[in-house]
């Protein structure tokens, strides 16, 4: 009996693909209206004062940056779905856009200070991404990840490696604040599921407490030393 090639493959899960699609349709039809200008973060966070920003930048990308989307559509597929699985959808979606929420207010403020930080608008799903990359390789960290079918890597690496890459794009394109959200994102995403990992609170993170629940029936303890004696 012959297995599909994309057997293996994770379903796309509710919260990342209404993520995603949000992020397109936001993108598509307003980026290159006027009104894009208030929703991205950038200069007028002080000026207007506009500070619902942080809030609006995660799901619309600059004009002429759309091509942003396709990375964000395969890392919540592939990463983002696995992750949704393990959390539940509810912890996810407040996980990636907490974080990538927080990461843009937080080069907002910097902005304050420093306003050549505001000078070109920012937005986008990377921190999003990026936050689901970094929860990606807490949760699943230790296991095998066979890239292409061939080249074996652990999980740990292979978020370390698409981190990196994430980063450096906004690095590229516009200098050191374009990193801060993606930072800050990765930090936050990484203290909580580590946290998570630590102190189950829904069951889904983590190893069931004892004395809660049914045991599972595939974990048994059988004291078989009066066999052996006899």
């Amino acid at each position: 009996m012959s297995t599909s090639p994309f057997a293996n493959l994770p379903r796309f899960r509710p919260g990342s693909f209404w993520l995603l699609v949000a992020a397109t349709a936001a993108s598509a039809f307003v980026s290159d209206l006027p009104v894009a200008r208030l929703l991205l973060l950038g200069a007028p966070f002080v000026s207007e004062p506009a500070p619902w920003q942080p809030l609006t930048a995660p799901f619309l990308f600059p004009e002429g940056q759309l091509a942003g989307l396709i990375g964000t559509g395969l890392l919540q597929w592939l990463v983002g779905s696995r992750v949704e699985g393990r959390l539940g959808t509810a912890r996810y979606l407040g996980l990636v856009l907490g974080a990538a929420v927080l990461g843009y207010l937080v080069l907002g403020l910097v902005g304050l200070a420093v306003p050549a930080a505001l000078a070109a608008p920012l937005g986008g799903t990377t921190p999003v991404d990026i936050a689901a990359v970094v929860a990606f390789g807490v949760l699943f960290a230790r296991d095998p990840l066979a890239l292409f079918g061939a080249l074996p890597v652990s999980v740990r690496s292979f978020a370390g490696v698409v981190v990196a890459l994430l980063l450096l794009g906004p690095l590229l394109r516009d200098g050191w604040p374009g990193i801060v959200p993606g930072l800050v994102a990765a930090g936050l995403a990484l203290v909580l599921v580590r946290r998570w990992q630590k102190r189950p609170a829904s069951g889904k993170v983590g190893p069931r407490k004892r004395g809660g629940g049914k045991r599972p029936r595939h974990l048994r303890i059988v004291d078989g030393r009066e066999q052996y004696l006899n």
